[in-house]
């Protein structure tokens, strides 16, 4: 019996493991999809020392084929989950932001929106795995540059999270069958449901938890693997579980278009709107300079972008960018604002976040916080930006 999952145990023989992989194998007629306990014992079979990495591999790729049930989904971030330590459990964390996507040509400006968000009293637990293909954007290349603590075990999570209320921590530290599973997507090319399953651990229980989805479909399929998981975990009972499409799969809202945030709660589902915050914005991709930590820490510190450059394309390619992450910074904080305070309208959370952002460093007047954002607003040429505005903050 695991102490996480009170109603869930794990195989112990291991031809009850091979009956997991026929019940998946036996073709059209005689195959089916697991049930929860049956993915959950796969999986914790597997760290238990009962099944092989050939036999978990080609139950995943089983299951990718004829395309994941909510049901597999739950049943693996539930073993998943069960094998981080329940110390974890202790910690005192307000928002669980699993960041597993990692954009293409974007930087992770959640981490703004988490930053400051840590500065007006919320706990962050941000956690990913950093082993990602080399064109892609991941948090954990970033967060020490915007003063955010990687930590490496829960004590050093505990302090973080006491003194600056956010902190990261790579997914493999939580647990040790990150590293096995991701072994196995770098080895056969091919994404499993480990990729849903992992965004959805929650290790510290926090009561509000984020999920981000790319493809069509998914996002009925977490709102019923949040369902199943709370069903089957007591320590989630309380979590809400707020579901929306990510900025490119990262768990990060676009401020380019209107989304909708399906939130899973105990007493039901609800839904939140956040309509289009950055409207009509015409230009290049984020350029090399752009995708550096530098960046980051600029918006945030309110330092010139282009102070070496003569080049007006160049001014208003920087224009483009940091309109970017400004609406990207604001459109997260007043998300997340909506999702715990339900009091909270969109022009009220606005407000707030706009607050947030003009105080975020007491030695900074506000207008010296805001003077960074001006001289591009007023940048509009046909090199870069066109008809660009966004929603009053």
């Amino acid at each position: 019996m695991d102490s996480h999952n009170n109603k869930l145990t794990g195989v112990t023989d291991p031809a009850e493991y091979r009956q997991l992989i026929k019940t998946l194998g036996r073709g059209k007629k005689g195959s089916r999809s697991l049930t929860l306990v049956e993915s959950f014992q796969l999986v914790r079979g597997f760290y238990d020392n009962i099944g092989t990495v050939t036999q978990l591999s080609v139950a995943l790729m089983l299951m990718r084929v004829k395309g994941e049930t909510a049901e597999e989904v739950a049943g693996a971030a539930l073993a998943l989950r069960s094998t981080v330590d329940n110390q974890w459990q202790q910690l005192q964390v307000d928002i669980d932001w699993p960041c597993y996507g990692a954009k293409r040509d974007q930087l992770p400006y959640l981490l703004l929106s988490a930053k400051l968000l840590a500065g007006n009293g919320f706990k962050i637990l941000l956690h990913g795995d950093n082993r990602v293909l080399p064109h892609r954007q991941h948090i954990a290349g970033f967060v020490e540059a915007v003063g955010i603590t990687s930590a490496t075990s829960m004590a050093e999570a505990e302090v973080a999270l006491t003194s600056t209320g956010i902190c990261y921590v790579n997914a493999d530290v939580l647990s040790p069958l990150v590293n096995s599973f991701t072994d196995i997507h770098q080895e056969i090319g091919l994404r499993s449901l480990y990729q849903s399953a992992i965004r959805c651990i929650n290790p510290t229980g926090a009561r509000l938890s984020l999920r981000s989805y790319f493809h069509p479909g998914l996002d009925d399929i977490h709102l019923n693997v949040a369902k199943l998981m709370a069903d089957n975990a007591q320590a989630l009972h309380r979590t809400n579980v707020a579901i929306f499409k990510g900025y490119q799969g990262e768990c990060e809202l676009n401020p380019r278009s209107s989304s909708s945030i399906n939130v899973f709660r105990h007493e039901g589902f609800a839904q939140v709107e956040i309509t289009t915050q950055l409207n009509a914005l015409i230009g290049r991709k984020a350029q090399a300079a752009q995708l550096q930590a530098q960046w980051l820490t600029a918006i945030w510190n309110g330092e010139p972008l282009d102070s070496d450059s003569h080049d007006i394309c160049t001014s208003t390619g920087n224009a483009t960018e940091a309109l970017r992450a400004h609406s990207a910074i604001m459109t997260n904080v007043m998300a997340v604002l909506m999702l715990t305070d339900q009091s909270l309208n969109i022009d009220n959370a606005k407000r707030l976040a706009s607050e947030y952002w003009m105080s975020r460093h007491s030695h900074l007047m506000t207008q010296s916080a805001i003077a960074i954002f001006k001289p591009y607003l007023s940048l509009t040429t046909n090199c870069e930006v066109a008809n660009a505005h966004t929603e009053s903050i």
